[in-house]
């Protein structure tokens, strides 16, 4: 999973040449460069066992610029930008694919696996960020009673950071009588944070440097 902040990008725009320019551009130095919002909502099926996640993610301003075209004109159209985020939603859950949609779940302390994700909206919000909304669907039903479910969404690269957007805590309707998420924060050792620090934008981190910077949510539904 090396590189997914730039083959990330990359999917969304035209080429990874084109990339590497417009990064030598903004260059800066210190990782993260880009940063999503997530929101985050559990799907339940009628016997209240997990079926799966629906999960938003909200692009900052610059990331979303170069990802729909529209934003790079005058006077933007929200129609047009619209427009371009439709079309290119599909492609984006489908590369993700390949990374895992960035995610990481546990439960009764296994790794699951045979996760598969599916489009569902794509939205132009605060009038310059692109909004991506997919599902994320188990290979079978799990139920919460019997044991703790855990997840984490992040760039392994660390290039791209992913955090649960302020008062948006992960929704539970129609899970079991007495589930509770809890947020666990991140906390980096320091030499991971002056490591990160020390990244600029044509470098890449060792893997697995983002997932000490990600918060980590565990659903738990005591009897």
């Amino acid at each position: 999973m090396r590189k997914v902040g730039f083959a990330l990008r990359a999917f969304l725009t035209k080429t990874v040449a084109g990339l590497f320019a417009v990064s030598l551009a903004h260059t800066a130095s210190a990782h993260p460069h880009e940063w999503i919002d997530l929101t985050v909502q559990f799907k339940f099926d009628e016997e209240k066992r997990l079926i799966g996640l629906e999960q938003s993610w909200l692009f900052d301003p610059f990331f979303s610029s170069y990802v729909l075209e529209e934003f790079s004109a005058e006077r933007p159209q929200r129609k047009r930008a619209l427009e371009q985020a439709k079309a290119l939603g599909p492609e984006m859950v489908s590369n993700l694919s390949q990374h895992n949609y960035l995610n990481e779940w546990t439960y009764q302390g296994a790794s699951v696996e045979g996760i598969k994700g599916t489009f569902v909206s794509a939205k132009i919000k605060n009038r310059n960020q692109m909004e991506l909304t997919f599902q994320i669907d188990l290979p079978q039903p799990l139920d919460l009673a019997a044991g703790d479910f855990e997840y984490s969404v992040f760039d392994p690269s660390y290039y791209i950071e992913i955090l649960h957007a302020d008062r948006f805590r992960p929704r539970l309707r129609g899970a079991p009588r007495g589930c509770r998420a809890t947020i666990i924060e991140p906390e980096p050792d320091e030499d991971f944070i002056i490591y990160a620090a020390e990244l600029d934008r044509t470098e890449n981190s060792e893997d697995g440097l983002g997932r000490h910077f990600a918060e980590r949510v565990v659903i738990s539904c005591p009897l």
